[in-house]
């Protein structure tokens, strides 16, 4: 019941909170598939059983998918296949006329349905946090985050584009730390940073993520690809490190070798930036990321 009660003040502060120029959010709460809390447009129900791995038959999980090539059924309904977010699987038909008789009677079209007509294409994330078990997913507009422990879960409409979502970590959202609970000192800080640089506040950014380095040097070597992201974009030698972490513990994400490639290339170390660029350009099978066609501009300027 608290966790519930305090998804309902959540829900209610969320119109009024800042965010990024956004001011006002749509906000739904479900519980046990009932909406109990609205505000705003929101009038679909969130999918109980969203299109993640538990819901095909054990035995199928760690056979290859039908897209994308080299990855598993597994992978692609967890969003753990590297190169190829769960979103792009989730617009490709292919992939869902394949899934249908392996799901058997799970209602892999209702949580279809609810993606496609009410907030675009969505893929699924696992997340532990707190001891708690998270799924949760998002759009340009929407995100939504479920305790399936609790039966609950949280829909909100907005801009959520300055959260950086998509590097396959909720607590980038500081709406999503509102749900879970307060920020840790380090994440408070480095979403700061990111807002700074994501206003041209360089300098600002950049003292704030020194501090944050002072305070939490666990930091450089942490495998979190935001942090390669926001190190790499002003220039600090921690990219290094970062780069190290996050492409030992995620060799197959193009968004890291990108990134490491773009602060290579600004450190003048040429050779080393286009061997990262044509990681990926050149992968096969080849990579669906928006990477893909900025690597190959990039290694087209360095030629």
């Amino acid at each position: 019941m608290r966790v519930l009660t305090a998804l309902l003040v959540l829900a209610a502060l969320l119109p009024v909170l800042p965010a990024a120029g956004q001011d006002h959010f749509d906000t739904a709460v479900i519980k046990s598939g009932h909406i109990v809390f609205q505000h705003g447009k929101i009038t679909g129900k969130a999918p109980e059983e969203p299109v993640i791995a538990e819901r095909i038959p054990q035995d199928l999980l760690d056979k290859p998918a039908p897209i994308p090539p080299g990855a598993t059924i597994r992978q692609v309904l967890a969003n753990t296949a590297d190169g190829t977010p769960g979103e792009e699987i989730l617009d490709n038909r292919e992939f869902f006329e394949a899934l249908k008789p392996m799901a058997g009677r799970a209602p892999v079209p209702n949580a279809l349905k609810f993606a496609m007509e009410e907030h675009g294409t969505l893929g699924w994330f696992t997340q532990e946090y707190g001891g708690e078990r998270l799924l949760w997913s998002f759009g340009p507009s929407v995100l939504l985050i479920r305790v399936p422990s609790k039966n609950l879960t949280l829909v909100i409409s907005g801009d959520l584009t300055a959260a950086r979502l998509q590097d396959g970590n909720v607590l980038r959202s500081k709406i999503a730390l509102g749900l879970l609970g307060s920020p840790a000192g380090a994440d408070d800080l480095v979403d700061t940073a990111l807002e700074l640089l994501s206003m041209g506040h360089r300098e600002q950014s950049a003292a704030l993520t020194r501090e944050a380095l002072k305070q939490f040097p666990e930091l450089e070597s942490t495998p979190d690809v935001t942090l390669l992201y926001l190190f790499s974009q002003l220039g600090l030698p921690e990219t290094e490190a970062s780069a190290t972490a996050v492409i030992r513990a995620h060799p197959s994400l193009p968004t890291a070798w990108f990134y490491y490639g773009q602060y290579l290339e600004n450190n003048k170390r040429y050779r080393e930036a286009a061997a990262c660029f044509e990681k990926i350009s050149m992968h096969e099978p080849p990579w669906h990321n928006w990477t893909v066609a900025a690597a190959k501009q990039e290694l087209r300027y360095l030629k």
